[in-house]
């Protein structure tokens, strides 16, 4: 027996078919933290993705590869998907930033990012002094190596850290 139409007309295989293609499907990933998937961003260009670290104008994560007698900063810009997507986020972002500037704390938010990895560089693994094999990259300044386009935000952890580079408390916020 065939799907027949709905009282107004519209077969439903169609309208099943519509709901469907609006939902992005992305398969589940193993998670990775940012230093893991920063040692070779080329082998997951456009694959699913699952991600931790520190979200703060990005997600970031200091790693143990070294440039310049220091700690090498990884970092993926976060873009695209709803705006329900970001909600949890932009809410827990403005809760730290509220506290930070009321008692001067240093805080991380931790976030886990599932999304796409889109990236321009060439060479595998991304040395850490090597921002020339990115091309031109993401984000502000296109100084991103990568991005990762958005599906969701799982797992978000606020966590107090006095030694954290990431200041809240003197964020920019431009006009609205």
């Amino acid at each position: 027996m065939q799907p027949g139409p709905r009282a107004d007309g519209f077969p439903l295989a169609v309208a099943v078919l519509i709901a469907s293609a609006a939902v992005p499907v992305y398969p589940t990933s193993a998670l990775m933290s940012v230093c893991e998937i920063s040692k070779n961003f080329p082998s997951f260009r456009d694959k699913a993705v699952t991600v931790r670290g520190v979200y703060y104008y990005g997600l970031r994560q200091d790693c143990q590869q070294k440039c310049a007698g220091r700690l090498w900063p990884s970092f993926i810009n976060v873009d695209g998907g709803g705006e329900t997507a970001w909600d949890a986020l932009a809410k827990a972002e403005r809760a730290v930033e509220t506290e930070a500037k009321a008692t001067g704390k240093r805080f991380e938010i931790w976030a886990t990012v599932v999304g796409r990895l889109q990236t321009r560089a060439k060479r595998s693994p991304l040395g850490p002094c090597d921002r020339e094999s990115w091309g031109v990259g993401y984000g502000h300044l296109n100084r991103f190596p990568a991005q990762i386009v958005v599906e969701s935000f799982r797992d978000l952890e606020v966590r107090v850290n006095p030694q954290s580079p990431y200041d809240f408390g003197n964020m920019y916020h431009g006009p609205l």
